[in-house]
């Protein structure tokens, strides 16, 4: 599904409404699947968002157990956590669309 992404948080620490709107919102393609996730050490839910060629690199960390935070007419909310240099944060992706 191709829509804008926003992180609401950095480093695990949340964003307020005037930083998430002056950070740059990524176009791409958000895509979750199930798979063995190495930093978890099980199955795990992973979203990605793909901007363009497949050997292009991901603008945004994996989004791992990803689940749906919530959900309006014009955008959703994606909830789990990334790893940054092997630490783990709680992060969230606001979609919506372009």
């Amino acid at each position: 599904m191709r829509v804008l992404v926003t992180p609401m948080r950095s480093r695990g620490i949340a964003l307020d409404p005037k930083a998430r709107r002056q950070y740059p919102a990524i176009r791409g393609n958000v895509m979750v699947n199930s798979s063995v996730c190495k930093e978890l050490g099980r199955a795990a839910n992973v979203a990605r968002v793909d901007v363009g060629m497949p050997l292009d690199p991901d603008p945004l960390p994996p989004l791992l157990d990803a689940t749906l935070a919530g959900m309006a007419v014009t955008g959703f909310v994606l909830s789990g956590i990334e790893y940054i240099e092997g630490c783990a944060y709680a992060q969230s992706w606001w979609c919506r669309e372009e």
